[in-house]
């Protein structure tokens, strides 16, 4: 699937900093019935890894969205797990069915990592994945463990509606999910994108002065705690209560008017939607695996980093600082309003900061396990 320049492999080895010899197989075209994934070799680390890229593609967007979700006991009964009465996201479940095929088809995994005769067969099959391809790898991980029992799976961010509570817990025993600081993407379900929509109009309803007005204000407020970095004083939270308090009603005391009016029509015809959709729609829907949420701390302020945030518009983490704290899988029902929601999911922002924090709990990323802290992890 690649072209005739072979970029897309340049790119990975690029990127991975492995050589070609350890590509052992790369599907890499991208349509409704092909996802992109690969199989490489790890010798450092004595794994045989099996990697599914995230959303990139237009046919990815669709896949994406469409969430609605189905039922896992048949695929349960097949593979071997508990799926009776559970959920994850139609989309998930469509790709990790066409990846799943497609192994099962070369059986390049049952010859590198089965039997007497394998070549690998004392390493480990490890499952890792991005965006809709980490809820793929997780799915995929249920699928695939009868037959490999000791796999481990490691997604960054996986959408936040890809599992019903069961399996998004029940696959905690051997996945290590990762979400950076705000990442708007593990916060995705229907009930969180219906809250904030209804937050968004009756944010609207409150607003006492004109759009042009509040949003000079706004910016002002938000450019005012870009510098200040934080709010330490008491004049400087009198000073931002005041400012909002000159733009907003309090909810108690916001008057009558036509679009308040329109808004509770709004909320109705919604209501009686939601009734008529079905049992479907009420499943609650969350992120999967053990989850390790990467929190901002605070910022180093120096000239480099400043200058990366003007060039990037204030959306860059460079020089962001991450505390790693345990989350649950219900801690990300909310949206999180943040100006690096969208930038925190994208790997390239990610990677340095979990390579940065395995360096300071003394895993050497670049050894063994056997020989450093990454039992610890």
């Amino acid at each position: 699937g690649d072209n005739c320049c072979q970029i897309h492999k340049s790119a990975m080895l690029l990127q991975t900093g492995l050589t070609e010899a350890d590509i052992v197989y790369a599907q890499l075209q991208s349509s409704f019935t092909q996802i992109p994934y690969c199989i490489l070799l790890d010798h450092e680390w004595n794994t045989v890894v099996l990697s599914i890229r995230g959303t990139f593609s237009l046919e990815d967007c669709i896949t994406d969205v469409t969430i609605d979700p189905e039922p896992l006991d048949d695929l349960g009964n097949e593979f071997g797990f508990n799926g009776d009465g559970e959920h994850c996201h139609g989309g998930i479940l469509t790709c990790a069915r066409i990846v799943h095929r497609d192994l099962e088809s070369h059986g390049i995994l049952n010859r590198l990592l089965l039997g007497e005769h394998a070549k690998y067969r004392n390493y480990k099959l490890r499952i890792v994945g991005h965006s809709l391809g980490g809820g793929t790898a997780i799915l995929l991980s249920f699928m695939m463990r009868q037959k490999f029992p000791d796999l481990r799976c490691v997604t960054h961010s996986p959408p936040g509606c890809s599992m019903s509570w069961g399996l998004a817990t029940a696959c905690q025993e051997f996945t290590t999910t990762f979400i950076l600081d705000s990442d708007i993407v593990p916060r995705l379900s229907y009930d969180t994108m219906e809250n904030f929509r209804n937050e968004v109009l009756e944010l609207i309803g409150r607003v006492k002065v004109s759009k042009m007005e509040a949003t000079s204000k706004a910016v002002s407020v938000l450019r005012w705690c870009r510098i200040c970095q934080k709010i330490d004083s008491e004049e400087d939270r009198e000073h931002l209560m005041r400012t909002i308090s000159e733009l907003l009603y309090e909810p108690a005391d916001v008057p009558d008017s036509a679009y308040l009016q329109q808004l509770e029509q709004f909320k109705t015809i919604q209501k009686e939607r939601r009734e008529r959709r079905g049992s479907l729609r009420s499943i609650k829907m969350f992120p999967p695996g053990k989850i390790v949420h990467l929190v901002k701390t605070g910022e180093k302020k120096t000239c480099c980093h400043g200058l990366a945030k003007c060039v990037t518009c204030c959306s860059s983490n460079a020089g962001s600082e991450y505390i790693p704290v345990w989350a649950g899988n219900d801690d990300f029902n909310e949206i999180t309003v943040s100006p690096t929601m969208g930038t925190d999911h994208f790997p390239t922002r990610f990677c340095p900061e979990i390579e940065g924090i395995a360096s300071a709990y003394g895993v050497d990323i670049n050894r063994s396990s056997t020989e450093g802290g990454m039992e610890r992890v």
